[in-house]
């Protein structure tokens, strides 16, 4: 049964429990930032002065990428240590955030997964873990800076950042050390050896839900969904998951937008070649196919609720074609919508998270943000890779057979890209109903 977390506790002159730095600024880089389609991550860009000193780099690597054979050195155990702990085996977890971005949302996310850092490692049993919180203004300059802090302050492990751009900026950097990125974006193309992606793909998303369609018959898949950069990768994932369980994509539409006005003439065309399909098969015994058995809209909030009546109203009846989605789906206001009615999604294990809501918000008051749970499950994550060895730790992150977190089941590959555990959601009567369990794994105490 989980304990009930600590209310934030004040500062006291001679602590005795593990310690939690408040977020710190780094000096403002020089250059601006410029955005990259990374798919659903947010960029920012910002101005400012110059970085902070780097440390030394491994002979032989500087300006260039640290080659896999490249022997780093691994961070002692001299860094940032408060008397109490001294003589103890600290674990220190830099935890990298946009507490300054210039976009209100990414700020909002960066205080709300700070508080689910503390509570990870007031939750722990044992008193051995320094949390170091460190801003990067949500730029990739101010990534590199933050991550520089980190390492001259001793951090094991990082933990963040969010944007795409700024994780491949910190991994540079932590290259140098052999000191493992813990990162929360969800473009997989950042992902490499000694930087694990803790977050949710809708590659597993997409794969997940396929699967399961085609485990209840599906052989012919529809698409329709936005034209945009998380639309078109959605799209690639689901060529590549329908091709794996042996179905095909017969029909496919796309709008740029997210209004309903774009959305029409695509969900009419696609209902028509629908009713086509029924209307062969009506004169000719049912030898004629259904044009598809299931179809994909990666839509959510108001642009899904727009979405998702045009095809009932231009005749593609739910009860007949499996409507499927993403964790977009994942909303109250979806589960209200009647269109939507009998839909399903892949999602993280909601039952995995009750205990962490509840915690979190009696500790603060608050929901979390959508992201807080990622920052809880890093920290414990985090202080296992730290544990033993330091050269060890590409095994200890690889190594083990899951972790079960607060989003349920994850591991890593050696590549560092995430496998999730996902259950598959129906909306049934406007409450989500679990149709196909979430795996469950172990989870490493460190």
């Amino acid at each position: 049964m989980p304990v009930d977390p600590p209310q934030r506790a004040p500062v006291q002159t001679r602590p005795t429990g593990p310690v939690v730095q408040s977020p710190s600024p780094t000096k403002n880089p020089t250059e601006t930032d410029t955005p990259t389609d990374t798919g659903n991550d947010t960029e920012t860009r910002d101005r400012g002065n110059k970085d902070t000193e780097a440390p030394a780099p491994i002979e032989g690597t500087f300006g260039g990428d640290v080659p896999d054979t490249a022997q780093p050195y691994f961070n002692n155990r001299q860094g940032l240590t408060l008397p109490h702990m001294a003589g103890r085996d600290t674990k220190r977890l830099a935890l990298l955030l946009p507490f300054s971005s210039s976009s209100a949302g990414l700020r909002e996310q960066a205080n709300s997964m700070f508080r689910a850092a503390e509570l990870a490692v007031f939750e722990r049993d044992n008193a051995d873990t320094v949390l170091i919180a460190l801003d990067t203004k949500g730029t990739d300059s101010g990534a590199r800076s933050a991550t520089r802090a980190a390492l001259s302050q001793g951090a094991d492990v990082i933990l963040g950042p969010i944007i795409a751009g700024n994780v491949k900026a910190a991994s540079r950097e932590a290259r140098r050390s052999g000191t493992p990125v813990i990162a929360f974006s969800n473009d997989m193309n950042v992902a490499d050896r000694g930087t694990y992606l803790l977050s949710f793909p809708p590659e597993a998303e997409v794969a997940r839900v396929v699967n399961h369609a085609a485990s209840e018959g599906a052989t012919r898949f529809a698409y329709l969904g936005p034209d945009g950069a998380y639309g078109r990768r959605v799209r690639a994932a689901y060529e590549r998951a329908v091709a794996s369980v042996g179905g095909q994509i017969t029909a496919s539409e796309t709008y740029s937008g997210n209004d309903i006005s774009v959305m029409q003439e695509p969900a009419r065309r696609l209902a028509q070649a629908y009713r086509d399909a029924e209307l062969k098969a009506r004169s000719n015994g049912g030898l004629t196919p259904r044009a598809f058995e299931a179809i994909l809209m990666p839509e959510g909030g108001t642009a899904l609720r727009s979405l998702a009546p045009l095809l009932p109203f231009n005749g593609v009846d739910p009860r007949d074609v499996q409507f499927m989605g993403t964790s977009r789906w994942d909303d109250p206001d979806a589960a209200r919508e009647p269109a939507l009615d009998g839909g399903i999604f892949a999602s993280a294990d909601k039952d995995a998270r009750a205990a962490f809501l509840s915690n979190y918000e009696r500790a603060f008051g608050e929901e979390p943000s959508s992201l807080a749970s990622l920052a809880h499950d890093a920290v414990r994550l985090g202080s296992f890779i730290a544990d033993g060895d330091p050269r060890q730790r590409e095994d200890r992150a690889t190594g083990f057979e899951g972790f079960y977190g607060t989003d349920g089941f994850v591991r890593f590959s050696r590549a560092g890209q995430p496998e999730r555990g996902l259950a598959v959601y129906s909306i049934r009567g406007g409450a989500f109903r679990v149709v196909d369990p979430a795996p469950t794994g172990p989870s490493p105490e460190g």
